[in-house]
């Protein structure tokens, strides 16, 4: 693979410099995305770095040697390379212009070939040039002039490209073209690629290396989550800004604030933090004149309580505390405030309530469990009155409120879910849509329509045509009782700084929860198995941690997740450590598997979640053939296909 090097390099014209003492290494078999003010260097930068421009100090070193004692033909074998400002011969057409990306190739006993053909018929395919082939380009608009170039540049086939802002005088959608044909050649063929781009955003989502200039001199270089910072922004750019995470694709999203403000009304701000948030706009749905009343919320003084004596309402007498005390797990009132369609898999619900100032661990939800309670057809009973903030409720009760609570018909008491919370925003956050703490729950939709009506799962059938306004009641940690050790969240790396993160649909919310937690410093792998590509979501993280989705489509349920694991953990060669043994067997049909660690001072720990089957079998892998250490692992069967809670 080759290796494109400036070390100690000055760059200018006549006596002016622009380029001072800069030191770069292109990460190998990565995209590079060189960003900056104009005037700060970046162009002037790329062309010294691919021979176009002369240093007047230090050097460029390709694979070991000097760049500029090696002969042109040669370099353009192993670098391509797309200047801001490319100029064509009069009259030649466009299969001709991409053909001259071939010529490094040719020589005195090297002629035009099939191979050739081949190389010109792909580039022009990846761009969209192929219905152009026989036009001059001179009749050519801007943008199918720049999609050419970089199909000449794309059919010289080298393991380095640098392209000089290739998206110039493209729309936006071209421009997305582009770049994902860019990030395809480079994870097809492994390709170096060097970028200039003036669209900050957009380098985020696509650098895997990202370089700020200014100046002339290197301000910041790194992975783009801990480079776009408001610090960052407002040093290289002078510019004011808020960085948050890309709604679609989890990286840095740079919102600029100007000089100038526009007073919007309050329709017009709603809509503006709804977009922000990545959820539909509209006019937001009032809350029902039963929720805003405390509709089913059970009186704190008692002699209200509801009729029928199941579920947790208190026994009569003395005794009684209130919730806020002695429960470490309390009942929420929510109503759903946005339901959005993420996916053909995925349906988010974004859930509000006054009950949620008394939610949460103290910190980072991580991938924390909650339960949901899925009406039943029924209703009527507020079976968990005594476990809302404002109940009382016995010493008995505190625990043995699952208990009773079974013992009572689901079609009236409903069926309770277990979720993990993908976000949570205080009472206050500007992404919020009223005065109160929200969350977000992602939900796997297994639904079908028979006979015009959807068929599946309670859960699923509520999630999918849940509508703002619609009402549920959320089990979940009592702020007042609970700190970050509260049970329902499993993920304790302890001083672990690599890390693997692997889990099928069900945990791709715990799994994207997490990653937005994790420092800088934080390396290893996420491996999230979906059931097609477009279940694919954003996910932020400042780490180092590569992620990576795997679509299933028609493979067996867990078996990209395994193979994943597999190469990520290979199995150690023979002496390197010793064997883990065969750990207990564990029938997932009757036990549930649900293993948990902290990391504690190791250097490595592992999170699995998903179906218990695949679990199980990863389990049995890392424990016994990759021999770690069972106290770095944590294995969690989140689901059993054909099994169901109750």
């Amino acid at each position: 693979m080759a290796q494109l090097t400036a070390r100690s390099l000055s760059l200018g014209y006549d006596k002016s410099t622009i380029v001072a003492d800069l030191s770069l290494e292109l990460p190998a078999g990565e995209v590079t995305m060189i960003v900056g003010a104009n005037g700060c260097g970046k162009s002037t930068l790329l062309r010294g770095m691919s021979r176009l421009l002369k240093p007047s100090g230090g050097s460029v070193v390709l694979d070991g040697k000097d760049i500029h004692a090696q002969p042109a033909r040669e370099i353009a074998k192993v670098l391509g390379l797309l200047p801001q400002t490319p100029i064509a011969p009069d009259g030649i057409t466009v299969r001709e212009l991409v053909g001259r990306g071939r010529y490094p190739h040719q020589g005195w006993f090297r002629r035009w070939s099939s191979e050739d053909d081949d190389a010109v018929a792909r580039a022009m395919h990846a761009t969209g040039t192929e219905e152009l082939s026989d036009r001059p380009i001179d009749e050519l608009s801007g943008g199918q002039r720049q999609r050419v170039w970089i199909a000449m540049a794309l059919a010289q086939e080298t393991d380095l490209l640098l392209l000089d802002e290739p998206t110039t005088y493209l729309d936006v959608a071209h421009q997305l073209e582009v770049l994902d044909v860019v990030a395809d050649l480079n994870r097809r063929r492994n390709t170096t690629v060097a970028i200039v781009l003036h669209d900050l955003n957009l380098a985020a989502r696509y650098a895997d290396h990202l370089v700020a200039l200014k100046d002339g001199e290197i301000y910041a270089q790194g992975h783009p989550a801990a480079v776009v910072t408001e610090t960052m922004v407002h040093d290289v750019f002078g510019m004011p800004s808020r960085v948050i995470p890309d709604p679609v694709a989890g990286t840095p999203l740079v919102l600029p604030i100007g000089r100038n403000r526009v007073v919007r009304d309050i329709n017009h701000d709603e809509n503006a933090a709804r977009a922000a948030a990545g959820r539909p706009t509209g006019t937001l749905p009032p809350v029902p004149a039963a929720a805003a009343a405390g509709e089913g919320v059970r009186p704190a003084d008692g002699d209200d309580r509801q009729s029928g004596g199941d579920g947790v309402v208190p026994a009569e007498g003395a005794g009684l505390r209130p919730a806020l005390e002695a429960c470490p797990t309390l009942a929420y009132t929510l109503t759903a405030v946005a339901a959005t369609t993420l996916s053909p898999s995925y349906r988010r619900v974004t859930f509000t309530g006054e009950d949620l100032a008394h939610f949460g661990t103290g910190g980072h939800p991580l991938d924390l469990r909650i339960k949901l309670v899925i009406p039943g057809e029924g209703g009527g009973v507020d079976h968990f009155a005594a476990l809302r903030p404002d109940g009382r409720i016995a010493d008995a009760d505190v625990t043995g409120w699952y208990r009773n609570w079974l013992q009572i018909d689901p079609a009236e008491r409903g069926w309770l879910r277990t979720y993990s919370i993908r976000s949570f925003r205080p009472a206050g956050h500007p992404g919020n849509m009223g005065g109160h703490a929200e969350i977000d729950v992602d939900f796997v939709l297994h639904v079908k329509r028979e006979d015009g009506r959807l068929v599946g799962g309670p859960a699923s059938v509520w999630a999918a045509t849940a509508e703002p306004g619609d009402t549920i009641t959320m089990l979940g940690p009592n702020a007042n009782r609970c700190g970050p050790d509260y049970a329902g969240i499993e993920f304790r790396p302890g001083s672990a700084r690599r890390i693997l993160l692997a889990g099928d649909e069900t945990a791709a919310p715990a799994i994207c929860s997490i990653l937005e937690t994790l420092p800088p410093g934080m390396t290893g792998n996420a491996f999230i198995e979906v059931p097609t590509v477009d279940d694919i979501q954003g996910s932020f993280t400042r780490s180092g941690v590569s992620v990576q989705w795997l679509p299933r489509g028609s493979n067996p349920h867990g078996e990209m997740l395994d193979n994943a694991v597999r190469s990520a953990v290979a199995i150690p060669a023979a002496g390197a450590v010793v064997a883990g043994r065969e750990p207990e067997d564990i029938d997932v049909d009757e036990t549930i598997l649900w293993e948990t660690a902290g990391g504690g001072n190791q250097p490595f720990y592992a999170w699995l979640a998903g179906e218990a089957g695949t679990i199980k079998e990863l389990r049995r892998y890392l424990v016994r053939d990759a021999g770690m250490n069972r106290k770095q692992v944590s294995f969690m069967g989140y689901w059993r296909r054909g099994k169901s809670e109750m």
